[in-house]
């Protein structure tokens, strides 16, 4: 009589806590790594709506501010050409950074990948240009002088390069 309850006892056991032994037994995934999972996913949502929403308000106007079109917006290259540096990379000098808004697609620290950055931008929407300031060489695609123009510029360049964003030089 025990030797029988005792196997039912085990079956039960086996039945009730199994399925995670089991499943770690066959190499897989059990219900802690579904668990870790699922809160991986969430992470994963929550910060692309972030990221949705900034992009967003970048977008958006606000009242005061006049709208305007991607399509008016002239994409021409307005910064003169700038000399090569000591290091063969070209910097353009603050001085020909004429506009207030520019259109930024990455920050570095060496020269090897502002070049790299330079050559995979161009004909996204003016010529690349570098320039560097608070220790970085930063690679920019188009400079505007309004924010409305910079905002619509960055409507477009999003379809290519949605991690750009607009600077503004103080």
């Amino acid at each position: 009589m025990d030797r029988k309850m005792l196997a039912v006892l085990a079956l039960v056991m086996a039945l009730a806590s199994g399925c995670d032994w089991i499943r770690a037994k066959l190499d897989m995934p059990t219900s802690e790594d579904i668990a870790k999972k699922k809160e991986l996913i969430a992470q994963k949502e929550a910060a692309e709506k972030a990221a949705a929403a900034v992009a967003d308000s970048l977008v958006a106007s606000d009242s005061t501010v006049q709208q305007v079109s991607p399509e008016s917006v002239p994409f021409k290259p307005e910064v003169q050409k700038p000399e090569p540096t000591a290091s063969g990379l070209d910097i353009t000098p603050h001085s020909n950074l004429d506009k207030t808004y520019y259109i930024i697609v990455g920050a570095f620290k060496t020269d090897e990948l502002v070049k790299a950055s330079l050559k995979q931008h161009e004909g996204i929407l003016e010529t690349p240009f570098a320039f560097s300031g608070n220790g970085l060489k930063y690679v920019a695609i188009g400079g505007y002088a309004t924010l409305e123009e910079a905002r619509a510029a960055l409507y477009q360049a999003h379809q290519k390069v949605p991690e750009a964003w607009v600077w503004k030089k103080k």
